[in-house]
């Protein structure tokens, strides 16, 4: 909301006098969500705002008077910035969900935002091999207002509440519309259903070849009848997972991704690109950058279920070789299974580290899509002395992403592209590919 000063309640007054509200002007965003804003000379990183107002904000619990930054909510705005617009998830808004930083920011702005932030990434990691101003995020394909993209969505449950945590908070809040999910994931119900006792999260997938699944994660055992799930939900399959087991309780625990002519199958709770359109825009986007020729030998480093492997073993032809490795056993499986027509294809069941520190011979390209931890310096580094020609790095954290390339670099690697793709509207994550190549002597 956006009121006058002299408007504000009694409420915003008398905590003010306590210390726990500030009047900040906020500056450039921050990695993370928020944006930097300073009062009395302490760095204050504020969430809910934009570039340029001057709002009122709530000082997190954690915001000491020892501590070296202060973290803080707006619950006012005094003066808007151009770039603020109707939320598109209110219930993201003051002490609601976290999911959605940016919901009130014009679309167009948080892709400037967001580019901001990972040029600023990259310049302090001193990136050096690729001009930082060409770092510029795209949106996925007719992504006109972000909206219905997430194909996976978790709800956490506490006491029956289902909803989602808010920001920095174990909080359970109402998702409301949830307009980010998938229609077949809002069609669900989910967001208005009372959990069972016992029931502590929901994770729901809606896949492109097959009906939503519904991974109920539960303390103890539960039938269909005990659920009770909402009338929507009904063509969906469920499975219930315990720490002990899991069981199917309707239809079935895999799922079917169409991309292109090609048609994976995988755990229902597996790693999937969480955006519709990022299977197609991301396997176009790292097989031309990977370039892969008939008779090389290619990895596909955290391969996950062969998302990335089977295009690179049909490139490489029945001459060539492909490897993925993928720590999750039952994911390496699922890659098996998807790579199966393609003799020239294996799947190893491998920590990443474990893997590269045992190779004897390394490939002729790489890909590796890792975790938000990154690759790592030391296996980063072992990568530039295995791999051949080319690596081609698929991120979804630009700070760490940032730290990997820095290594490269000065291992003597050079980045000869870098895309970013907004795959992730009214958030503040995007995702990145970037080709590397040996630097030239």
């Amino acid at each position: 909301m956006t009121r006058p000063a002299s408007e504000r309640p009694e409420e915003v007054k008398e905590l003010a006098g306590e210390g726990r509200l500030i009047t900040v002007t906020v500056d450039k965003p921050a990695h993370g969500g928020t944006f930097v804003a300073r009062h009395d000379g302490r760095v204050v990183f504020v969430r809910g705002a934009c570039p340029g107002e001057t709002v009122v904000a709530e000082l997190l619990p954690d915001s000491s008077t020892n501590a070296r930054f202060w973290r803080a909510e707006t619950i006012e705005v005094i003066e808007a910035g151009p770039d603020r617009v109707p939320s598109a998830w209110p219930e993201s808004g003051y002490e609601g969900i976290g999911g959605a930083d940016y919901a009130h920011i014009r679309i167009e702005a948080q892709r400037r935002i967001k580019t901001e932030v990972l040029q600023e990434l990259m310049t302090r990691a001193r990136i050096a091999t690729y001009p930082i101003e060409d770092i510029q995020i795209e949106p996925a394909r007719d992504d006109h207002t972000g909206l219905g993209w997430r194909s996976r969505v978790r709800f956490s449950v506490d006491h029956g509440k289902v909803g989602m945590r808010g920001w920095r908070s174990h909080e359970i809040h109402a998702v409301g519309s949830n307009p980010l999910a998938h229609p077949s994931i809002q069609s669900l119900g989910i967001g208005v259903w009372t959990a069972p006792n016992g029931v502590v999260a929901v994770d729901v997938a809606a896949p492109s070849g097959s009906a939503p699944v519904m991974i109920v994660r539960a303390e103890k055992e539960l039938s269909l009848e005990d659920l009770n799930l909402p009338a929507g939900s009904e063509k969906a399959s469920v499975v219930l997972t315990t720490r002990s087991s899991t069981t199917i309780l309707r239809g079935d625990d895999t799922v079917r991704e169409i991309v292109g002519d090609d048609v994976y199958t995988l755990y229902a709770g597996g790693f999937w690109q969480v955006h519709i359109d990022a299977p197609r825009l991301l396997t176009a986007a790292v097989g031309d950058a990977l370039e892969a020729h008939e008779g090389e030998r290619v990895w596909d480093l955290y391969g996950g279920a062969g998302l990335f492997s089977v295009p690179a073993a049909r490139a490489v032809g029945t001459q060539g070789e492909l490897v993925s490795v993928e720590g999750a056993e039952r994911a390496s499986a699922d890659a098996a299974a998807n790579l199966a027509a393609y003799p020239q294809a294996e799947a190893v069941a491998a920590d990443v580290r474990d893997f590269l520190a045992e190779a004897s011979e390394g490939p002729d390209r790489v890909i590796m899509d890792p975790p938000r931890a990154g690759v790592g310096e030391k296996a980063m580094a072992r990568l530039t002395e295995l791999t051949r020609k080319r690596m081609v790095y698929v991120s979804c954290e630009p700070s760490t992403l940032a730290r990997d390339l820095r290594i490269a670099e000065q291992e003597g690697w050079a980045i000869s592209d870098f895309q970013v793709f907004d795959l992730y509207p009214h958030t503040h994550h995007m995702e990145c590919v970037v080709k590397l190549e040996r630097a030239a002597r």
